[in-house]
């Protein structure tokens, strides 16, 4: 398993460092800048990531929000202080699997780390599971089913324009319907957001030898590699205008010249775009091309956030329970009544993305055969206390005093329904100075 350290504080991040090292088959990455981070995160394969969220130059937060542009599978985990765990709980939001609070004891990281090597470990073991199904019983899942039967039956190569917020499943509603158009055929995707403006075009029509001074040999771009199946034009928003302009001539045309070529290509694909902008916001400020716009959106496709299809939550709930739960070896069998109300209250601002990755974290760290309310992460407690980042010291505080009273003072089992060691646990009870 490869980590990363990206910390400016040298103490931390030494300490840290040699700590990790020591654990088996554990590499370390280290860097002291959020650019320096980026970096190594982008030509390592890197499985865990401890970020501080107060960096020089790009913070924490725009490292985590870059590791979900462009789709990297990494655990993270945020170092902040406590004047600053407003941050931590927005990290959450976006796929942050925990934080620690400075000053925190470096023992209690490494036993975070080595759960979570043997869990990586397991998860990179298993096959990957086809989750392109669109689980949910909402109008508007009902109603993308049927949309993409109807397109479908008509056997014809059009587009279809895919929007709704990150995390709301963009990606897979574009695989469902590259499945449904036939497993046999070519899925191509283009990352306009994760590839640089500069090499989106040589990337989208490949190139003929010669063509530049890179080019060694000729390429064939993803236009080619998509005929006869699916292209997936991922955060088209982001797209280069002048490259905009180009792929509108090929769209109208249906044929295309690779860089340097002279002979022309047809182009025989069933043309998938999905962002999470507002084109026609983007369209009045000069960044999208209208006539652009009205060409890939021939076929609209909108999703809902998950706060205005809150019927779909025990549906994925317990889809995501049966997923996990034989992956990570977990005794939990269910959820129960409280803590389903308190998911269905929760407002999910991370989607379905965010409410996946709270089952996952949960079955992870719950030892119950069902998931409790003490289960959840703490930010949910937060809201159900309407507190929301504010104040976390005495809600903290309050939930240990109510488990300890609810386990009758027993730490290990207080410990275990926290998800904390002991010795985090009894630190606490000192902090807070709750008798025992």
């Amino acid at each position: 398993m490869n980590v990363l350290i990206i910390d400016d504080e040298k103490s931390i991040r030494y300490s840290l460092e040699t700590a990790i090292k020591k654990i088996e088959d554990v590499n370390v990455f280290a860097a002291e800048t959020g650019e320096e981070g980026l970096e190594i995160l982008l030509n390592n394969n890197i499985d865990l990531a401890i970020i501080d969220i107060k960096l020089p130059g790009i913070d924490g937060i725009e490292v985590l929000e870059r590791i979900n542009r462009l789709k990297l599978d990494i655990t993270v985990i945020m170092i902040t202080y406590i004047s600053e765990v407003r941050l931590a709980v927005k990290a959450m939001k976006l796929g942050a699997y925990d934080y620690y609070t400075k000053p925190f004891r470096i023992a209690d990281v490494v036993e975070s780390v080595k759960s979570l090597s043997v869990f990586i470990r397991k998860k990179k073991a298993v096959d990957k599971i086809d989750l392109s199904e669109l689980v949910g019983i909402s109008d508007n899942i009902v109603s993308i089913k049927k949309t993409i039967t109807t397109i479908l039956s008509k056997h014809v190569n059009t587009s279809i324009l895919i929007t709704g917020e990150s995390g709301t499943g963009k990606e897979v509603v574009a695989k469902a319907i590259a499945k449904e158009a036939g497993a046999d055929k070519p899925f191509v995707a283009l990352n306009c957001a994760a590839i640089p403006k500069s090499l989106q075009e040589s990337e989208l029509f490949g190139y003929e030898k010669g063509a530049f001074t890179e080019a060694k040999t000729r390429k064939e771009g993803l236009l080619e590699k998509s005929n006869g199946g699916v292209l997936f034009l991922d955060e088209v928003g982001d797209m280069d205008l002048s490259l905009q302009k180009k792929l509108l001539r090929v769209l109208q045309e249906k044929r295309f010249r690779r860089i340097g070529g002279l002979d022309e290509i047809k182009l025989d694909a069933l043309l998938i775009s999905a962002t999470n902008r507002d084109l026609k916001y983007e369209m009045k400020n000069g960044n999208f091309r209208e006539d652009l716009f009205f060409r890939i959106n021939i076929i609209p496709i909108k999703i809902e956030p998950l706060r205005r299809r809150k019927e779909d939550i025990p549906i994925l709930l317990n889809y995501f329970l049966d997923f996990y739960k034989t992956r990570i070896e977990s005794t939990v069998s269910g959820i129960s009544d409280e803590a389903m109300k308190l998911l269905m209250d929760y407002d999910w601002y991370g989607n379905v993305r965010e409410l996946k990755n709270t089952i996952e974290r949960t079955l992870i760290l719950s030892s119950n055969d069902k998931i409790e309310i003490v289960d959840l992460p703490e930010d949910i407690f937060l809201k159900r206390n309407g507190y929301m980042g504010t104040e976390l010291e005495s809600v903290e505080k309050e939930l240990i005093f109510n488990l300890l009273s609810k386990n009758e003072g027993n730490i290990t089992r207080t410990a275990q329904d926290l998800g904390v060691t002991r010795t985090t646990l009894r630190n606490k009870i000192n902090k807070y100075n709750i008798s025992v």
